[in-house]
């Protein structure tokens, strides 16, 4: 039996600020200030990290402790969430290079993929980045959270029917620069 050797804080923080980060980073979208909700994860850690036993994987734990805070801070903004404006197409320079074209059409689905997202409540909304984004196992993502496997697997179908319902709603990109073409050609 060898002896469990708890990390220091400056371990944690090196060896494990990365995972954080780009997890936070899935979350919340590629482009979010996750700063506060980076050093509130890593606050809770060094807080915690004297309870810390050794009974789980050092990333397993942080990992939970990632989604808790992240989940707090999820909740308070689907509460306070307002209805936005969605980006003026009219406004968006012309694009000649096709090279361009595609690395704008990747960027905008990405950022439309972050919109949807936020729509969806907490639970599915962590239930699909895990799952989907992130590629853990429903069986990973019910050990993380806590929640029973088949409780996983509905958030996972509910949130994916969701984001599917609002995908159609929004209509595609395409949809969307057609109808701008033909606002500006009517002009």
């Amino acid at each position: 039996m060898t002896l469990f050797r708890r990390p220091t804080p400056e371990q944690v923080v090196r060896d494990h600020s990365a995972d954080v980060l780009r997890l936070l980073r899935r979350i919340f979208g590629p482009h979010a200030d996750v700063d506060d909700v980076f050093q509130a994860v890593f606050v809770e850690v060094i807080r915690s990290l004297p309870a810390f036993k050794g009974e789980a994987k050092l990333k397993t734990w942080i990992h939970r402790i990632t989604l808790n805070v992240a989940y707090q801070e999820m909740r308070m903004q689907y509460k306070e969430r307002e209805v936005r404006a969605t980006d003026d197409f009219e406004t968006l320079p012309l694009i000649a290079d096709p090279q361009s074209v595609d690395v704008f059409e990747r960027a905008e689905q990405r950022r439309m993929l972050y919109e949807g997202l936020r729509e969806l409540s907490p639970k599915k909304r962590f239930a699909v980045i895990l799952h989907d984004i992130e590629g853990c196992t429903l069986k990973e993502i019910a050990e993380t959270t806590g929640r029973p496997l088949q409780t996983v697997a509905s958030q996972v179908r509910a949130g994916r029917a969701e984001l599917a319902d609002w995908f159609a709603r929004r209509g595609t990109l395409e949809e969307k620069q057609t109808q701008t073409k033909k606002v500006g050609a009517s002009r």
